[in-house]
């Protein structure tokens, strides 16, 4: 009898959960006509870079160096801006924590139109600095700006997909379709 309760119990959770709509979080949505991507502005061994290449590939968008003639878009990173800024101090005049903001700015430029300013993207986190190890602050704070760069990456493909038409054309911020 408790099999079969624990299966009812499973169907009902099943059907619960498939009503109130959640859905995985699949990969973002690319038009083809953007297709492939030169990302400019940044070397290609940042993390920023890496990250992007890595999240847009999942997305089937072919991440190039050089855009071929007559096909897709440039993605450009006109700024990244770090900072580590102190938050607290202790009473020995010691700083307890820190917070880490990357600001980057970006815009689109597809083949056949205007470039679309995607504004500022910013990312923060927050941590304790322990005095006793400060050999880990680096691999800390690197841990901490990759988690910053997927934000980051996240922030960027819900503003563009957000700027997609449902014909697959990009639209610009103010409401007019891209030229």
């Amino acid at each position: 009898m408790t099999a079969l309760l624990r299966a009812g119990l499973v169907l009902v959770l099943a059907a619960a959960l498939a009503a109130c709509g959640f859905q995985l979080r699949g990969s973002g949505e690319w038009p083809e006509a953007l297709n492939p991507v030169q990302i400019t502005g940044i070397n290609a061994r940042d993390s920023l870079y890496r990250e992007l290449a890595v999240t847009l590939g999942s997305s089937g968008v072919d991440v190039v160096r050089q855009r071929p003639e007559g096909q897709g878009a440039i993605l450009e990173i006109r700024s990244v801006n770090d900072q580590r800024r102190t938050l607290s101090v202790t009473e020995a005049a010691r700083v307890s924590e820190y917070e880490l903001v990357r600001t980057v700015d970006a815009r689109l430029r597809p083949l056949d139109g205007d470039a679309v300013d995607l504004g500022p993207l910013r990312a923060s986190r927050i941590y304790l600095f322990d005095g006793t190890a400060v050999l880990s602050r680096g691999e800390r704070e690197a841990t901490l700006r990759a988690a910053m760069d997927r934000d980051i990456v996240s922030q960027l493909q819900r503003r563009i997909a957000a700027l997609i038409e449902p014909d697959g054309s990009l639209r610009d911020p103010a409401g007019d379709p891209a030229p």
